[in-house]
């Protein structure tokens, strides 16, 4: 495809429920099982139109390694980075897409080279592998680059909607260096668990249990927080990635949620949707 052509690759962020890690000697075959939420609003990157400013990092390094020169490559950032809602991976996957059409090359190897860069910067594990699938419930089934991991995923409900709250920055370094083997022994039990009845409900409701039963919210927001949480108006299910809380909640009742939430919390409460549609190109007209 001509680099004159404009042209947009868009990508879900994702948040991550549950994980545990699998590192090896191969960037490709290092990675993660886990299971977590693919949502929007999506992060876009184009060339031959302006958003919100130029591609910087990771997404940017992508194209340096797929042999993306001499063109004028923007990004526009709809959510904040370092939050816990992979904005460095979809990044990543939105750059390997653009990518391929511009230099003729696969998705597959695409991908694969956005994975292995995440990996090598240690900004993420599977999410790259995660927001390939990008609808609903992502489960990360085995690890390792698109085409070399396995993943699923299940649609959220019409229904449903997506309400965060933002306590604070934490890198995906200083999140690997917090937790300990409880936690990942706790995220593999989940996997599988999702693996053999792999549905909406389901997640929802042993995602709250696993989130209840090592105290994250408590870590989060102090003592009672569980209490707090269960009284939010259209709770469906909760759970904590990073300093990020995310409660599932009936749609009808989202902004009951947030008022709930900043009510009871001083930080800012974010309204979001589960993706309907993994990443995708698009000529700009």
């Amino acid at each position: 495809m001509s680099k004159d052509v404009p042209l947009c690759a868009s990508a879900p962020h994702h948040i991550t429920a549950a994980f545990s890690p699998r590192w090896t000697e191969d960037r490709l075959t290092t990675g993660s099982v886990g299971v977590g939420l693919a949502v929007e609003p999506r992060l876009t990157i184009c060339t031959g139109t302006s958003l919100g400013g130029p591609v910087t990092g990771t997404a940017s390094k992508v194209l340096k390694l797929l042999g993306v020169e001499g063109v004028t490559v923007s990004a526009s950032r709809a959510l904040p980075w370092g939050m816990g809602y992979a904005s460095s991976g979809a990044s990543a996957v939105a750059a390997a897409l653009l990518a391929s059409a511009l230099r003729g090359v696969s998705i597959s190897r695409s991908l694969q080279a956005a994975h292995a860069v995440e990996v090598e910067d240690r900004t993420g594990l599977g999410d790259v592998l995660a927001i390939s699938c990008g609808i609903g419930v992502v489960l990360r089934r085995r690890p390792g680059a698109p085409g070399l991991g396995e993943v699923d995923c299940v649609p959220a409900p019409p229904s449903v909607s997506v309400v965060t709250l933002e306590t604070g920055f934490m890198s995906t370094q200083e999140l690997l260096s917090s937790l300990g083997q409880s936690y990942y022994s706790a995220s593999e039990d989940l996997v599988k668990a999702l693996d053999r009845d792999f549905s909406f409900d389901r997640f929802a409701s042993l995602v709250t249990q696993f989130t209840e039963s090592l105290g994250l919210a408590r870590w989060l927001l102090g003592e009672g927080a569980d209490e707090v949480i269960r009284r939010t108006p259209g709770l469906i299910g909760y759970y904590v990635k990073k300093r990020l809380l995310v409660l599932l909640v009936e749609r009808d009742e989202a902004y009951d949620a947030v008022k709930h939430l900043t009510s009871s919390y001083r930080f800012k409460a974010r309204l979001l949707e589960p993706s309907r549609e993994g990443p995708s190109l698009t000529l700009v007209a």
